[in-house]
C-alpha cells in the first residue's frame, strides 16, 4: 500500500511537471545583420560624409601647419651663419614651438576623429536599438540577437533585417 501511494505521488509529480513543462510559453527569437542594416540608412552615409570633411579639414590644418615648420627651418637654416647667438637661440625656440603645436594638433586630431565617429555612430545606433524594440514588440519577439555577432546558431531564429528596414523608413 506503501509503495501504491508513492508510486501515485511519483506518477502525479511527472504528471504535473509535464504539465507545467507544456504550459510554458515558447520563446520567439529574431536576429538580423546590423552592419547591412546601418550600411543601408542615409543617416550613415550622412556620417561618413560629416566624418570624411572633419577629417580633411583637420588633414588641411595639419599640412598648413608643417609646411610653416618647414618654412621657420629652411628660412634659419638660409640665416644661421649671420645670426648672433640670440637670434639662433629665438629662432630655434620658434621652431621648436611650432612643431610641438604641430605633434600636439596630430595627438590631438586622432583623439577628435574618433570622438566625432563616436557621436555620429551613437545616433545611429539609437535608431537601429529602437528600431528593434519596436519590431520586437509589434512581432512578439522575446529576443532580437545580432546575427554576426554573438549569436553563431539560429536555427529557429527568424530574419528581422527586413522588418528593421522598414521601421527606419528604409523599404515601403
Amino acid at each position: 500500500m506503501k509503495k501504491a501511494v508513492k508510486l501515485l505521488v511519483v506518477v502525479a509529480m511527472f504528471s504535473f511537471a509535464a504539465v507545467n513543462v507544456n504550459a510554458q510559453k515558447a520563446v520567439k527569437l529574431g536576429h538580423f545583420n546590423s552592419s547591412e542594416l546601418i550600411q543601408s540608412m542615409p543617416d550613415y552615409e550622412q556620417a561618413k560624409k560629416t566624418l570624411e570633411d572633419f577629417f580633411q579639414e583637420l588633414r588641411a590644418t595639419g599640412e598648413e601647419m608643417q609646411k610653416e615648420v618647414e618654412r621657420l627651418n629652411s628660412e634659419y637654416q638660409a640665416k644661421k651663419d649671420q645670426l648672433s647667438d640670440l637670434l639662433k637661440q629665438t629662432k630655434e625656440k620658434e621652431i621648436q614651438d611650432a612643431y610641438s603645436r604641430l605633434q600636439n594638433f596630430q595627438a590631438n586630431g586622432q583623439q577628435e576623429i574618433s570622438a566625432k565617429e563616436t557621436e555620429l555612430m551613437t545616433a545611429i545606433q539609437k535608431k537601429v536599438k529602437d528600431a528593434a524594440a519596436n519590431v520586437a514588440k509589434n512581432g512578439k519577439y522575446d529576443y532580437i540577437f545580432e546575427s554576426n555577432g554573438i549569436l553563431w546558431y539560429a536555427g529557429d531564429s527568424d530574419d528581422v533585417t527586413q522588418l528593421m528596414k522598414k521601421e527606419l523608413g528604409l523599404t515601403k
